[in-house]
């Protein structure tokens, strides 16, 4: 029974990857660029707890429209960013707000974060149906 859901749970878990993958694939058709500015760093919790922060990087762009989207970045760092420094941002025009985003990030997330999850559920998964 524990191989079972030793299964299950592999194959959620790839699942999970390959929606990350098409998410991320589907964003990118979509995505535009612009170039933007960091104005700042928020103090978020840490991977840690509560008892960890870390930086992430505020910046701000303007969309061919004319307007102006400020963003925090997903990726955590310490120190952060410096604030005034140029950062390429890629978005969808229909929801800047909520996918705007560091280019090396979007690419870090759609090569690295989906794949990764897809070879952890097959390999739980294979482990678990080979021992049924």
């Amino acid at each position: 029974m524990g191989n079972l859901i030793g299964v299950l749970l592999g194959a959620a878990v790839f699942c999970g990857g390959v929606y990350e993958v098409v998410k991320r694939l589907r964003l990118q058709r979509r995505m535009l660029r612009a170039t933007g500015v960091f104005v700042g760093r928020d103090e978020v919790m840490g991977p840690g707890g509560p008892s960890t922060t870390s930086r992430v990087g505020r910046f701000r762009f303007t969309t061919p429209q004319g307007r102006q989207v400020e963003a925090a970045s997903s990726l955590y760092s310490f120190p952060g960013p410096k604030p005034g420094r140029p950062v390429t941002v890629v978005y969808d025009p229909a929801g800047p707000e909520e996918t705007a985003e560091r280019l090396g990030v979007h690419y870090l997330q759609l090569l690295a974060v989906g794949p990764l999850l897809m070879a952890i559920g097959a390999a739980v998964a294979a482990v678990n149906a080979a021992a049924l």
